[in-house]
């Protein structure tokens, strides 16, 4: 998990929204990160309400799309075991 960035920008919150690695491999806690952030850019006044919400919008879609691509990749692996019953069945 990277940590968030002291210094609070749009720019900061574009990068961790970019990351589709660490969205892919932990949503959740990016998701997190990237709430925690807008929040913190709420805060100090470097957006306004509306900016606030879809930046939360946003968050929300990234962290969806990093789920599906998880369970796709989990879909996309061999079942090994599958494989080893299929085989023991054609030998009989």
């Amino acid at each position: 998990m990277k940590p968030i960035p002291t210094a609070s920008s749009l720019t900061d919150w574009q990068a961790l929204y970019e990351d589709k690695t660490a969205m892919i491999k932990s949503p959740e806690t990016q998701k997190f990160a990237l709430d925690e952030l807008a929040g913190l850019l709420h805060a100090s006044g470097v957006i306004d309400d509306a900016a606030v919400v879809d930046l939360a919008e946003q968050a929300q879609a990234a962290y969806e799309w990093g789920v599906e691509e998880q369970l796709s990749a989990e879909l996309n692996q061999p079942d090994f075991d599958l494989a080893k019953r299929s085989s023991r069945h054609a030998l009989d």
